[in-house]
């Protein structure tokens, strides 16, 4: 089940509009409607009590008549748009909440009209030619439906379903740091990141934004602005479908480090979803830890529902180097049926100061065991400076009531430099380029069998890097550039049974396609006199190639009455690679001619391919009002990158340590199952206050895991009888399974005039890390003696990350004078896991330290147009490291100035 899409119509900044639902006596079932021209999601709805509709229905509509609120004279002036907008807009007005079903029209366009009417003379000709009409549901909540027919019982169909409410209250949701209410009633583990959210306490990287998410962890290097993404215990290589505007980030840059980088700009930001339960769909191909979704700005995230024009801005600084960042967005409508948004954003930082207190960062091993402990040195962090600059532009076709084209142009540049070292001597500077192109269709006419969503996408990046010249090696000009090209369709279609006793009930169908393509191409040339340093080193590393993968999938959904809630699911996703390769010696024994890394040593040609069908289920019941249990179960493939398959030559600066390809990869299948339970309660102490919270345990089981491993050269060196086997690497498949459980608690209470909420963590991976270190057969000459290292086990693995052993986040503040001035803090608490293998080389099989944050942050709303706000983050100033050798910031202070115009 799709979830409601967040940042529509601006009404996560616009402080007056509510989208949820709220809670009555009434019988609800399963209902699907969709806003302001927003792709279309739908919320499971929990059965309530009561059913005896009609009897409750005309005390409700007794009580609003009563009240003059219907007869009640406003004065209006709502220009031509979407219906859904001018419900929006009529809400505001007169402040009745309104309930809309899935019966409302997505693209319907109201006639512009003002001057002064009663509440209900404005909502009739609202409705007006569009086969719909107005129910009442209480007090202060009127629900559209569709016209009754004359043989309906009208005493039992007063009423229909309230899945949205267009609310006049403020648009705060009380979910966890602004979660909305959808996530809630989703069966799943799904998190919402909104714009306020980022704005609140802003970061340093795109990274920081996904600190306070449980089961979530960004692992990288401090000087790098790139994303790798870990979710629930799983990153890198492709496990985590990172994309923007659903266009796939799959760049992939060999290091010590992370691969998967991508680079997005959180100024550009309207919300962020990360999705660690349901894969099923559009998103799930060739992916088995998640979907994280960053959707960008468009104009009904810049204006307001009444507004023909205008924008916003946001302007930083601040302490520890921060030293400016500034974005400005606008957007026009120029009809009904046409408007535009356009942003900017421009980020210069430079190299911080780590923090000072509790210094001790992580411990380090030899290879004799010897520990030693590496703190931070309290001077600036060498290379962690940033310039960045972004923007988009977007454009949105309205053809009619039935029909949307979107489409968009994310850029995004950042210059940096980094480190391969603790010490910074390794150093190499990088100027990152991504461009990311979409086009969606959505075509929802007067159907239940057509709801069709389809996309086509672009996105490059590339990297354009200088690597100076070293003591042992030559000056390196690498230019590193990935190319994916995408297509996605998903339909989904409704049956509404008639039969006695399903009337509540309804089944929905999702199927679709996709299919996403990866160019890569690494072009490197060696510059200078040193001895050592050859063009293919780091072109092998990063090896040129492309993979196919694309699938189908189909979900059949049965709700029943809202109680009940079934969904079963199959998808078929299939791959290829294809590229050359090759395999070559070092060390300290001569190669043969043809297996001479210099000349392209022995080829290897790859043409790598598998399928597989995975089924999903998921069971979701809902016993009684705001209590929500769930249990699913899912299959993934993540097949093998470019990377994993095609790496070749040897390791950088003469290092004598070959890569080798590796045409018999297998893809990962993994098997993913998930209990959990779902709260969702309004009005619990106080009037409009929510109480939201969710408890979920999973299991990951993945067969075939990919890791490099250390392997044995195919031919020995060997000098007066006596051979050894020298090391290469290789990525290879783990004998035996890797287990990762791990708990995730969520909860959140919000009264208006106060909030709290946090997020508890705990995670374990479980692995025995034993492999085959033969990549190709080994060529010893006959009667010799033959010495073979111990290759094989974990101690010869690295390119596994995982996640903290436990992490606690608490977020708690006030509003004052009527939530004009936000005051909040903000604690995080975490206990690294052992590494099995992290981020460097400087640290694996290390141990980091727990460490503990404190950030401050508040804001100001001067006037409508003008807001005022400051943060303080890392308050105490704690030292700690976070998955690389490159200390956290220390305490930053940042102030800012953002209004609209």
């Amino acid at each position: 089940m799709n979830g409601l899409s967040v940042g529509i119509c601006r009404t996560l900044v616009s402080g007056d509009m509510t989208l949820g639902r709220r809670r009555s006596d009434l019988a609800q079932t399963l209902a699907a409607t969709a806003l302001c021209g927003c792709l279309l999601a739908f919320i499971p709805q929990g059965a309530l009590a009561g059913t005896d509709v009609g009897a409750d229905a005309r005390p409700a509509r007794d009580e609003l008549a009563q009240s003059g609120t219907l007869d009640q004279s406003y004065r209006f002036d709502i220009p031509a748009q979407k219906l859904a907008l001018a419900l929006v807009e009529y809400s505001k007005i007169t402040g009745i909440d309104v309930v809309v079903d899935g019966s409302l029209p997505t693209n319907r366009l109201t006639a512009a009209f003002a001057g002064d009417m009663t509440a209900r003379q404005a909502l009739d000709r609202l409705l007006g030619g569009s086969g719909l009409t107005w129910q009442v549901l209480d007090s202060h909540t009127v629900s559209i439906v569709a016209h009754q027919t004359d043989q309906m019982d009208q005493s039992s169909s007063a009423v229909m379903t309230a899945p949205v409410v267009i609310s006049a209250r403020t648009m705060n949701e009380p979910g966890y740091m602004g979660n909305p209410d959808w996530v809630y009633e989703t069966p799943g583990s799904t998190s919402v990141i909104t714009r306020e959210q980022m704005r609140k306490v802003p970061g340093r990287t795109a990274g920081d934004i996904f600190e306070p998410l449980a089961g979530v962890k960004v692992d990288g290097n401090q000087q790098v602005p790139g994303l790798s993404i870990n979710v629930r215990g799983q990153q890198d290589q492709g496990r985590v479908n990172m994309n923007i505007d659903g266009a796939r980030q799959n760049y992939n840059q060999s290091g010590h480090g992370i691969s998967n980088s991508a680079y997005v700009d959180t100024a550009l930001l309207a919300d962020v979803v990360v999705e660690k339960t349901d894969l099923s769909g559009v998103g799930g191909a060739g992916t088995s830890g998640g979907i994280v979704t960053m959707r960008t700005l468009n104009t009904d995230d810049i204006l307001d529902a009444d507004e023909k024009w205008g924008g916003k801005y946001d302007i930083r600084r601040g302490t520890n180097e921060y030293n400016f960042a500034g974005d400005i967005s606008a957007g026009m409508r120029f009809s009904p049926k046409f408007d535009m948004a356009a942003a900017v954003s421009r980020k210069v930082v430079g190299d911080y100061k780590g923090g000072t207190n509790n210094p001790a960062l992580y411990t380090t091993f030899d290879s004799g065991g010897t520990p030693t402990t590496v703190s931070a040195d309290n001077g600036h962090e060498a290379y962690t400076y940033q310039r960045q600059t972004s923007g988009l532009v977007k454009a949105n076709i309205h053809f009619n009531e039935e029909q949307d084209l979107n489409l968009g142009y994310v850029g995004f540049t950042s210059s940096f430099g980094k480190t391969t070292d603790a010490n910074n001597i390794y150093n190499d500077f990088n100027d990152v380029e991504t461009h990311t192109v979409t086009a969606k269709h959505h075509w929802n006419p007067d159907s239940e069998i057509v709801d069709l969503k389809s996309s086509v996408w672009w996105t490059r990046t590339q990297n354009n890097q200088y690597r100076p010249p070293r003591s042992n090696t030559k000056a390196y000009q690498t230019l590193y550039r990935v190319d994916t090209y995408g297509f996605d369709a998903e339909n989904t279609s409704r049956v509404y049974p008639d039969n006695p006793g399903l009337e509540n009930s309804n089944v929905t169908f999702d199927y679709g396609v996709e299919a996403f393509r990866d160019e890569a191409e690494t072009s490197s040339e060696s510059i200078g006199n040193q001895a050592n340093g050859a063009a293919y080193e780091l072109e092998g590393s990063t090896p040129s190639g492309r993979r196919d993968v694309y699938g189908s999938f189909g979900n059949a959904t049965f709700d029943y009455n809202g109680i009940f809630e079934l969904t079963a699911g199959l998808r078929f996703d299939r791959y290829q690679l294809r590229g050359t390769s090759y395999w070559c010696k070092t060390g300290f024994f001569t190669p043969v001619a043809d297996q001479n890394c210099d000349t392209g040593g022995t080829p290897v040609d790859i043409d790598m391919n598998g399928q597989k069908v995975s089924p999903s289920a998921r069971l979701a019941v809902t016993p009684i009002d705001g209590i929500q249990f769930y249990g699913s179960y899912r299959e993934n493939m993540r097949p093998p990158s470019i990377m994993e398959s095609m790496i070749k030559g040897s390791h950088v600066a003469g290092v004598p340590i070959a890569f080798l390809p590796n045409n018999n990869l297998k893809a990962e299948e993994s098997v993913t199952r998930e209990v959990g339970i779902n709260f969702k309660y309004d009005n619990v102490l106080f009037k409009q206050d929510g109480f939201r919270a969710r408890i979920a345990r999973y299991h990951t089981r993945i067969d075939n895991y990919v890791v490099l491993g250390q392997v044995y050269q195919p031919t020995p060196g060997c000098n007066f009888g006596f051979c050894v086997s020298e090391q290469a690497e290789a990525f290879v498949n783990l004998y035996d399974p890797v287990d990762i459980t791990g708990t995730e608690i969520e909860a959140s209470y919000d009264a208006r005039t106060f909030y709290i909420g946090g997020t508890f963590s705990q995670a374990d991976t479980d692995m025995v890390g034993d492999y085959n270190p033969v990549i190709f057969p080994l060529n010893f000459p006959a009667g010799t003696q033959v010495y073979t290292q111990g290759y094989g086990n974990i101690q010869g693995i690295s390119t596994v990350y995982t996640l903290p052993k436990r992490k606690f986040t608490v977020d708690g503040g006030v509003r004052l004078f009527d939530e004009d001035l936000v005051l909040g803090a903000r604690a995080t608490f975490v206990y690294p896991s052992r590494n099995i293998s992290e981020s460097s080389t400087t640290v694996d099989n290390g141990i980091f330290y727990r460490y503990r944050t404190y950030d401050l942050y508040g804001s100001y709303e001067v006037d409508k147009a003008v807001s005022v706000g400051f943060s303080v983050n890392n308050l105490t100033d704690e030292a700690y490291a976070t998955g690389g050798y490159v200390p956290a910031p220390g305490r930053t202070i940042t102030v800012s100035l953002s209004g609209n115009f």
